[in-house]
């Protein structure tokens, strides 16, 4: 009987590369079955590829001659079990327009309070080559790297934050050169630029200047809880590297801050706080966030922008977190600036740590707002960007095992705001790819690769 059972089960493919978008110019789909098999993928015109076994491998050559005769149009992926089980069968629609063609992710450890190794490394998405742009290591001084982004995709217009030792911000900039900078708080607490957003010219950069804190649970599924003690809301002038004011009231926390296309809109979120911020006691301070941090909530606000003067209107509420009972967090405005895709989380300001943590929807040009539960699974779906031109986003999410974060990449539909089933990032190795226990942190696309070398991102004091 338990033999008849098995036979009838339906094969399992890992990664779940069945019945999605695929682009033209990604990488192999390279899977592991549950059982040996014969895999056949029908594309239009006779175009085939054909596979026997439970570790399913493309070469590169054949996979792009595969996708080049299918782009455009669909293939059929047929799975049958040499056991006799139920066979798998599914249509991939592969993309007329291409992805970005590389991808930038902090790999680091999935621990809490350590980063002894940690890099930001840039992806190839057309094959499986993986180089580091800034490794923690290269240094004998202890650092933590993070906070890496791209002007609207630009290879050449980016940065990253190197913290504790030689602490600064790393920009390199086609006008201004490659050098550190030092965004610190003017608001009486230690604290520097976080969560940086490039103006569209490559002119400024808003910045959120935090001062957090972690705690553990003692009794809750989550693992880990970080709250804000205070944030606030800057923008960096790189012309004359002068920090402006945004938002400075006590009681306000605003972070993550994200520019409409054209450079006319700033958005951010925004917590509005009724208890005591500023204690004399650094104790009770840390004790009334952690109290209160169920009841933290960010909504999502937004403020025009003159960039002659560098004046902000007051900003306006796009999303109420008091109406929807979530905290809103990474607003990200699609590129031809309709939709804003939000990460909502029941409280607090970092929803990586948040099982129940998910993608949202909203029409900038109806106000509606939906969660998108075509892409968001069990286990935290958060950080979030879209490509270039807006067809393609990528996300991270937990949903492999709960505790390592992963990108997956969907196909959006701008005219329904549709997104398509997302599918993992491509890998070479799926059973090596498992044994890497490292997650992948604030997935950027850009459209080439970063011309500096890691030596000369290295040598930057």
């Amino acid at each position: 009987m338990t033999g008849l059972l098995f036979a009838a089960a339906l094969v399992s493919m890992t990664p779940d590369y069945a019945g999605i978008a695929v682009p033209p110019n990604v990488a192999p789909l390279n899977f592991d079955l549950d059982r040996d098999a014969e895999v056949v993928l029908a594309g239009p015109d006779g175009a085939s590829l054909a596979k026997r076994g439970r570790n399913i491998r493309f070469g590169l050559s054949e996979w792009r001659g595969f996708l080049g005769a299918c782009r455009g149009k669909e293939y059929v992926i047929s799975v049958k079990p040499l056991d006799g089980g139920a066979p798998l069968v599914a249509t991939n629609a592969v993309s007329e327009t291409a992805i970005d063609g590389y991808l930038t992710y902090r790999l680091i450890p999935p621990s809490y309070t350590a980063f002894d190794e940690m890099g930001i490394y840039q992806r190839d998405l057309s094959s499986f080559s993986e180089r580091a742009l800034y490794r923690n290591v290269q240094t004998s001084r202890k650092q933590c790297v993070n906070c890496h982004t791209y002007r609207q995709g630009d290879p050449e217009t980016f940065l990253f934050h190197k913290r504790a030792n030689d602490a600064g911000t790393v920009i390199a900039h086609p006008k201004y050169g490659l050098g550190k900078h030092v965004v610190q708080s003017q608001f009486g607490y230690a604290g520097r630029g976080a969560y940086p957003a490039w103006h569209p010219s490559g002119e400024f950069i808003a910045f959120s200047v935090n001062e957090t804190r972690q705690a553990f649970h003692l009794a809750s599924p989550q693992k880990i809880e970080v709250v804000d003690l205070q944030s606030d809301l800057v923008l960096y002038s790189l012309a004359d590297r002068k920090t402006t004011t945004v938002e400075s009231e006590r009681k306000v926390f605003e972070c993550f801050p994200t520019w409409s296309p054209d450079g006319k809109l700033l958005y951010t979120s925004r917590a509005v706080v009724d208890y005591d911020v500023a204690p004399s006691n650094e104790t009770v301070r840390s004790e009334n966030a952690f109290k209160n941090v169920e009841r933290l909530r960010y909504g999502v606000v937004v403020r025009s922008f003159d960039a002659a003067t560098r004046a902000f209107s007051e900003p306006r509420t796009i999303l109420d977190p008091e109406r929807f009972k979530v905290s809103f967090l990474f607003p990200r405005v699609s590129p031809d600036g309709r939709w804003l895709v939000v990460t909502a989380a029941a409280w607090g300001g970092f929803p990586i740590w948040h099982n129940e943590a998910d993608l949202y929807l909203c029409d900038l040009a109806t106000g509606t707002i939906r969660a998108i539960d075509e892409i968001n699974a069990p286990g935290s779906d958060s950080y979030h960007g879209f490509s270039s031109d807006g067809r393609w986003m990528v996300f991270s999410s937990r949903r492999t095992d709960g505790v390592h974060t992963h990108p997956y990449i969907t196909r959006f539909d701008a005219a329904t705001g549709v997104f398509s089933k997302p599918f993992l990032l491509p890998v070479e190795d799926p059973v090596a790819h498992q044994r890497r226990f490292l997650s992948y942190n604030i997935p950027e696309f850009s459209t080439g690769p970063v011309t500096h070398s890691p030596r000369e991102l290295r040598k930057v004091r």
